[in-house]
């Protein structure tokens, strides 16, 4: 039997241990845990700034996206009104009635105007100018509505600042002035109008300049689809900024158009002078203040390096001037002040902070310590699966296309966005050469493509045209990096966006360039560039002036209206009585072109008579009850001498048609 004095001695000797171990315990966690939780506040630190760093990335490079596509469309929108500008002015018939002006030319003059208006929806005026200033023609467009100017009511620009910088241009050149409120009779117009204005010469044959054409680009719709745009940013706080550091847009309207309006004056400098002198004075960047982060990019409108150079934008011949440029140079700005990083931060949530005071504490014991370093290597492998998904999701639903290629060029990797837009599996895909999925013309393009590789660590680009299973085709921007095995060319890793609404715009101005707008026929232009193509190609050339009689009659008596009804009756009727290779243009008015290869004399008669008798007996509807009968003289000559031009040719036609009019009209007459 166990004395009680015993068990009374072992449980002291007992608490003793659990004193000394206890005082052991407390001796080693003191310098033990002094050491975790200095090893644990550096590591929590460096983890802070790192996590801080991607965040801010990751932030960023949300918004390069916007950036670049806001890039693009800017610049995509000042280049078109580059290309409309310049297919304007090359007109002759603005020199021709700068000239010599008769009530002919200026009503084709304001119809052409009117139909630009009516057509892009973006000037707010258009004006022809004199070299003394003088307004010769004004169209306004407001509301949808355009109203030509009477003559009486044209001004005097002469000592506006966009007239006497035009008269500083040389052929060939455009000013542009810098983005601000339109201002009537001195006064700033209500609501507020943004325009810039484009100004360039006109010149005539002898190269010299009789006049200047001034289209008043109205930037409204431009800066609302911005600003549509900034609500989805993060925190929708992008802004457009002019040289001088005014805002353009601004997520806070009222400090808006600094530049314009008096009773604005705080700049971009004012509100933060910390990030002024760097975007100030860098185009392209980063910058991290106090308040946020910044990023920041010229725009560089009349540049095209954020969607490159193809045939029909090499073609344009305008030069912006230096000085449009510079007062022309805004910057796109994206700011992330800081508590938008913060609210986003894991670290200034709430679970966040819990999480940092419970590892702090929990380190006390070791136990603890190790179920938390458990914990923190099980989240760091959650960790590594969300992001191996996360950027294997990035590039197979990425918004362009990637794929492999190996030396053959050969598929041998392709993510999901470029299947969907091909339409194949990627079984269908995998180890097929790239050439099947390419149209004939783009398979030439795509073998120089694979042999620059091999030259060239890197190649960026390429147009090529794409065909899917469907059999329907579209256009890609295509850009490779090669990756080089023992020096030599092994596998190319390939991206490619999708360029088709770039490359039918490109069609349509091309359409637009070429095409007479109401008859939907080739216009004068078109006509001498066909014309100079069919003269080197063969000798037996006629070609037939055809004219309206009494046209001015049925737009007096019926209206423009019907007037147009008419010229659009008289092309579809030529179109249907000519061969296929013949040319058909509107040359002006109610004068019509024929030019056309293969026929003989009497063969060219019997045409133009066929024509005539075809007219002259087909009545027009013009209302219900209503219909009205054409007749028309036609003008016949043909190419004699080998030397012979297409002026010489219009020329002899339009003798012939003269007489043909004046000897009774509704004939046909031979030179």
């Amino acid at each position: 039997m166990i004395k009680p004095s015993k068990i009374h001695n072992e449980k002291i000797d007992d608490t003793i241990q659990l004193k000394s171990i206890f005082k052991t315990i407390l001796f080693r966690f003191v310098w033990v845990y002094s050491i975790i939780i200095i090893l644990l506040g550096s590591f929590t630190y460096y983890i802070y700034q790192k996590y801080t760093d991607r965040l801010e990335q990751e932030l960023l490079s949300q918004e390069e996206v916007f950036v670049g596509s806001t890039i693009q469309a800017l610049q995509k929108e000042m280049h078109v009104q580059l290309m409309v500008l310049q297919m304007s002015t090359r007109s002759k018939v603005l020199a021709d009635f700068m000239q010599n002006e008769n009530k002919v030319n200026r009503r084709g003059l304001e119809t052409l105007f009117v139909n630009l208006a009516i057509t892009f929806h973006r000037y707010d005026q258009i004006r022809l100018i004199d070299t003394e200033g003088i307004e010769r023609i004004r169209i306004n467009y407001q509301n949808n509505t355009t109203e030509v100017v009477s003559p009486q009511n044209l001004q005097n620009k002469k000592y506006r600042k966009y007239f006497q910088e035009g008269l500083k241009l040389t052929p060939g050149q455009v000013y542009v002035s810098s983005m601000e409120l339109n201002e009537e009779h001195g006064e700033i117009e209500l609501p507020h109008k943004p325009v810039v204005r484009f100004v360039t010469p006109i010149v005539n044959d002898n190269g010299r300049t009789v006049g200047y054409m001034v289209m008043n680009y109205l930037a409204t719709e431009l800066l609302e689809n911005f600003r549509e745009q900034m609500t989805l940013r993060i925190n929708g706080q992008g802004m457009l900024i002019d040289p001088r550091g005014y805002w353009i847009s601004n997520h806070d309207r009222s400090n808006e158009w600094g530049g314009s309006l008096e009773s604005v004056t705080q700049t971009f400098k004012d509100l933060y002078p910390n990030a002024w002198s760097t975007v100030n004075t860098q185009s392209d960047g980063v910058i991290k203040t106090k308040s946020g982060l910044f990023r920041y990019v010229s725009i560089n409108p009349f540049t095209l390096n954020s969607i490159g150079k193809y045939k029909a934008e090499k073609s344009a011949a305008l030069s912006v001037t230096a000085k449009s440029k510079q007062q022309n140079d805004w910057k796109l700005i994206i700011f992330l002040p800081n508590e938008t990083m913060e609210s986003r931060s894991f670290f200034y949530k709430p679970i966040g902070r819990f999480l940092i005071i419970s590892l702090f504490i929990s380190s006390a014991a070791i136990l603890l310590l190790i179920l938390i370093l458990s914990e923190q290597r099980r989240r760091q492998r959650r960790y590594d699966r969300f992001i191996t998904n996360e950027l294997t999701d990035l590039y197979e639903n990425s918004p362009c296309g990637y794929h492999s290629l190996d030396k053959e060029g050969t598929i041998i990797k392709i993510n999901q966005t470029e299947l969907n837009w091909l339409g194949y599996s990627r079984e269908e895909v995998l180890g097929k050469s790239f050439t099947e999925f390419l149209t004939n013309d783009s398979i030439h393009i795509f073998e120089d493509f694979l042999i620059a590789l091999q030259q060239d660590k890197k190649v960026e680009g390429v147009v090529l045209e794409i065909r899917c299973k469907d059999g329907h085709t579209f256009f890609v921007s295509t850009s490779a990096t090669s990756i080089l095995e023992k020096g030599y060319f092994s596998i190319a890793r390939t991206s490619a966006f999708d360029i088709t609404d770039r490359i039918k715009l490109e069609q349509r101005l091309d359409y637009i360039a070429h095409t007479d707008v109401l008859t939907e026929i080739s216009n004068r232009r078109h006509f001498f560039i066909q014309a100079k193509e069919i003269f080197a190609k063969q000798n037996d050339i006629s070609l037939l002036m055809i004219d309206i009689d009494h046209f001015k009659n049925v737009n007096d008596q019926y209206g423009h209206d019907v007037g147009d009804l008419v010229l659009k009756f008289i092309a579809k009727t030529l179109q249907q009585a000519l061969p296929n290779d013949a040319i058909l243009a509107r040359l002006g008015g109610e004068e019509f072109a024929i030019l056309t290869g293969g026929l003989n004399d009497q063969e060219v008669l019997a045409l133009a008579n066929n024509i005539c008798t075809t007219i002259a007996h087909t009545p027009i509807l013009i209302t219900p009850e209503t219909n009205i009968k054409i007749t028309i003289s036609i003008g016949i000559s043909q190419k004699i001498n080998t030397t012979d031009k297409i002026d010489q040719l219009l020329k002899r036609a339009d003798i012939a048609l003269y007489e043909a009019k004046t000897s009774g009209r509704n004939k046909v007459v031979r030179e």
